[in-house]
């Protein structure tokens, strides 16, 4: 394909015409089909800068209200039955199950689906079930105990749960935008969701967001649960506990003493590939090597690489975009310190500093200084491999950003990066996780569009307001400490685990007669159970067959065998 010219103009511009200004794409770029990240109807939440009168406003309603004191409404379930809960079936495409508490032998059975393939992500849902099966029977020890006067066994107990970082639903043009929600029957059964979830409620009326299916969430309120105890994750981090989260007297900086910069460091996912699937990963001779080819030697390769990564910024998924922003920071930054005179000592500090340090390689996570792919990039001038950092690293950085990853969120990121000394831009998207319902924006951080195109414009904004910019950080800092006190996180545990399971558990409707075969014929050859727990003990499970792997993801997805059957 011939290449217009001025497509080659925009990347072959001279240093000296680079200057300082942004590298966006110019009026003489092609024009972008710019849907790519605005496709969805429920992503048109207001994310422009308030006024500095209206943020205060925020604060203070912030303040008289105390942090965590307003409760998130509790889901409204409505009754549900067994044939309800196999119902929601034909709606997932996999890493769904289907938990049935059998009073014959008093366990609780995971069972998953004969036409659904047990993939990577399963590990998840097998730790979200085991969660789940100590945490109900610790919880509600009532429901799950014979009636002391007559010995009669009690009921029988379905829920739906599902987890990961995108909800496994079958795809349908709905979930892109394309037809009007809600995506499934509005009356469906209840799916607990241990993971990322659709912000809104319209998507998937019945899916309820729960802490996510990892050591630092849904474990740590399995422990509260059954201790009352805080774990460590939520505690402020010390020689004794090299797991918590680091606050700015951790690591003795004040807001005046940190970097002016963005950072960030993390893995290259994909990003919401069901949602997305046109967004992408750079390809180097796509994108930079077959334009780089056109131009004459006299040009700056740097400078002709990042404008070449400018025009492709549209169709990158947002992580890329970021290290397409870095780019352009780095640019401007050695043009500024060019202009600084030979013997000043000032280093001229890129306002964006956001880069991979790792990323998965032949089926392992790797370094990308070890990965070919993006060292090409880093020759370039495209700085997408970087040192990983520690969390008291990072915090010695002004500004952070919780870019989200292949379900649109960060699992530990946000709940890291509030109690950082530094300031958070939370990277708005059309999913959540349960933590997000607690945290303000223009209280607890400040908003970023899901296309990181105003990522400059807020940290404009920021070092313009600095003491706006510090009281935001330090608001995200005294909810991040509260969460590690018991007060706070029993505040936590009732309304993101307790109250919901507890909803669940009174909305379901018992068979009114069970014979001894009840459940194999009401399962017949749809599901088929794979582990089962007493839920006495943290971990007393078991599995129930031998073809797939609990502890660790199976590397590639496999059927299960219509022939098995229950051991």
């Amino acid at each position: 394909a011939v290449m217009s010219l001025a497509v080659l103009a925009a990347i072959c511009l001279p240093v000296g015409l680079f200057h300082l200004k942004r590298l966006s794409t110019d009026d003489n770029a092609p024009k972008r089909d710019h849907r790519h990240l605005s496709l969805l109807p429920y992503q048109n939440d207001d994310q422009r800068i308030p006024r500095d009168k209206v943020i205060l406003k925020k604060f203070k309603a912030f303040y008289d209200a105390g942090p965590l004191s307003a409760p998130v409404p509790p889901t409204q379930i409505s009754p549900y039955t067994l044939n309800d809960v196999i119902s929601v079936l034909p709606t997932f495409h996999d890493v769904f199950g289907v938990v049935i508490y059998d009073p014959s032998t008093d366990k609780f059975i995971l069972h998953y689906s004969n036409n659904m393939r047990w993939i990577a992500g399963c590990h998840k849902l097998v730790t979200s079930f085991q969660a789940l099966a100590h945490s109900l029977r610790t919880m509600f020890p009532e429901r799950f105990t014979p009636d002391a006067a007559s010995g009669n066994k009690p009921a029988e107990l379905a829920l739906a749960i599902s987890s990961g970082d995108y909800p496994g639903v079958g795809h349908n043009d709905c979930y892109v935008g394309l037809e009007p929600t809600p995506c499934v029957p509005a009356d469906l059964a209840p799916v607990l969701q241990f993971g990322s979830a659709f912000k809104s409620p319209e998507i998937y009326p019945s899916m309820i967001a729960m802490p996510m299916a990892q050591i630092n969430h849904v474990s740590c309120f399995q422990t509260f649960a059954a201790h009352q105890m805080v774990c460590p994750y939520y505690l402020a981090r010390s020689p004794g506990n090299p797991q918590g989260l680091v606050f700015e007297e951790t690591v003795g900086l004040g807001w005046d003493e940190l970097i002016p910069s963005v950072v960030w460091r993390g893995t290259d996912f994909s990003y919401l590939h069901r949602l997305y699937p046109r967004l992408r990963q750079p390809d180097f001779e796509m994108d930079i090597g077959s334009k780089l080819e056109k131009i004459p030697y006299e040009y700056n390769i740097k400078v002709a690489a990042t404008r070449a990564m400018r025009v492709a910024y549209d169709e990158l998924i947002p992580r890329w975009k970021s290290v397409v922003w870095t780019a352009e920071a780095e640019r401007e930054a050695e043009e500024k310190q060019k202009e600084l005179p030979e013997d000043s000592e000032e280093v001229v500090v890129p306002w964006a500093n956001m880069k991979f340090a790792a990323a998965m390689h032949v089926g392992v996570k790797t370094p990308t200084s070890e990965i070919p792919y993006y060292q090409e990039f880093v020759e370039h001038g495209i700085p997408a491999s970087g040192e990983g950092m520690s969390l008291e690293t990072l915090a010695r950085y002004k500004y952070h950003i919780d870019t989200g990853g292949g379900g649109g969120t960060t699992w530990s990121g946000t709940l890291e990066k509030l109690g950082l000394p530094g300031l958070l831009f939370h990277h708005e998207t059309p999913m959540k996780d349960y933590l997000h319902e607690k945290i303000v924006k223009w209280v607890h951080y400040v908003p970023i569009k899901e296309d990181l195109s105003d990522l400059k414009e807020k940290f404009d904004w920021a070092e313009s307001h600095p003491e706006l910019a510090k009281q935001i950080s330090d608001n995200a800092t005294r909810l991040a400490k509260r969460l590690g006190t018991h007060e706070g996180f029993s505040i936590m545990f009732n309304e993101f685990y307790e109250t919901p399971l507890r909803a669940v558990v009174e909305a379901y409707k018992p068979l009114t007669k069970r014979d001894p075969v009840w459940l194999d014929a009401m399962i017949n050859n749809e599901l088929r159970p794979i582990m089962q727990c007493s839920g006495y003990y943290s971990h007393d499970c078991e599995g129930l067959v031998d073809d797939v792997t609990f502890s660790q993801a199976a590397r590639h997805g496999r059927d299960f065998e219509r022939s098995g059957r229950r051991q």
